[in-house]
């Protein structure tokens, strides 16, 4: 072979090894710039993320410290009436733990009780107060589908009317 021939082979491999070092070049510069943007879309949805869950555990932050309530009856306030020694019951389910304050407004017998019973998590939960003619009993909660609230009477001989709110603090 000729030093001409030789001279044009290797500036010929001189353009192809310059030609594939360019396009790696550009194939990784491109493949960077990709990665930079997935990165910077990432941490966008991080911070997003991480503001939703700021304002959600703030507002959350009210139901951990129980500062959220609802009535559970669907009137704020009912009146019932009962035969001797009975009770009248509801029946809910419950999604969050809290606890339950019944407010015996009034009532025409000083044997007014109000008693809570639900089962949750292996717990078996079963307990009564003695209101009277008015007072307030609160009872803690789990999640549970089958609270019940009963609120009644013992007295043996004449029947009771009471006037009472539910509250449900979570």
């Amino acid at each position: 072979m000729s030093a001409t021939t030789e001279k044009l082979i290797e500036k010929k491999s001189v353009r192809t090894v310059t030609f594939a070092l360019g396009a790696v070049c550009i194939i990784l510069s491109v493949s960077l710039a990709g990665a930079v943007a997935e990165i910077i879309a990432k941490q966008n949805a991080i911070v997003s993320l991480n503001s939703g869950f700021m304002e959600s555990a703030r507002a959350n932050g009210d139901i951990i410290n129980l500062r959220v309530s609802m009535s559970l009856l669907i009137d704020q306030q009912v009146t019932i009436s009962q035969p001797a020694n009975s009770y009248t019951s509801w029946t809910k389910g419950i999604l969050v733990h809290g606890y339950v304050s019944v407010n015996v407004l009034s009532s025409n017998t000083s044997s007014t009780y109000v008693r809570v019973i639900w089962s949750s998590y292996g717990i078996d939960y079963d307990d009564e107060i003695v209101v009277g003619t008015s007072g307030i009993a609160s009872f803690p909660v789990l999640p549970t589908e089958n609270l019940e609230i009963r609120v009644g009477n013992t007295d043996q001989l004449a029947g009771a009317t009471e006037t009472v709110t539910i509250t449900y603090v979570y």
